[in-house]
């Protein structure tokens, strides 16, 4: 169900307001295709949660965004890379935006979500500052949820970026022993 969210964020164009109809087009090819083809509603509304979020009207009001962004970068011996669901251009610096699916029902399942993903969020960013060489202002992760999305931020960006720095560079010298 997730990847099926995920391929139609990556495709529908943000500036554009879809019936209820449209989407459920949409939606419907990519749930046959990713094999759950019972969870069309569901993905529909998850994907509208996206696309009425203040994180996606914001980048489409920036007019500079990218989605499912490939980013790679060197850190010591390593080579950081990924794909950023959506990356918006802010006045402050860039804004790594990653879409979740999980299940979270309380602020306490969030908040679990939230760091458990962290350290991911972080690779996201650090990958971009590298790469870049700009700064990147916030990492949020946008829970998409069937009664609609919810945003929570890593709030410690800069520590948690040092700490995927870290990791990565002592993985490199314990590999060398």
């Amino acid at each position: 169900m997730g990847r099926a969210v995920h391929a139609v964020l990556q495709t529908i164009d943000f500036t554009v307001t879809y019936s209820e109809a449209e989407l459920n087009e949409l939606v419907g090819l990519q749930a046959v295709a990713e094999g759950v083809p019972n969870r069309r509603r569901e993905i529909a509304r998850r994907v509208r949660a996206a696309l009425e979020s203040d994180m996606v009207r914001d980048a489409v009001a920036s007019g500079r965004y990218w989605r499912e962004l490939y980013v790679g970068a060197p850190v010591g011996d390593r080579t950081l890379e990924g794909f950023i669901d959506l990356l918006i251009a802010g006045p402050d610096g860039y804004v790594v935006v990653d879409y979740k699916t999980d299940a979270v029902v309380t602020d306490a399942d969030l908040d679990r979500a939230v760091h458990r993903y962290r350290l991911q969020g972080a690779t996201y960013a650090l990958a971009v500052h590298r790469a870049l060489g700009v700064p990147v202002a916030r990492c949020v992760f946008l829970f998409l949820r069937a009664e609609g999305a919810v945003a929570r931020e890593v709030h410690d960006l800069d520590d948690a970026m040092g700490e995927v720095e870290a990791l990565v560079v002592k993985s490199d010298l314990s590999g060398r022993g």
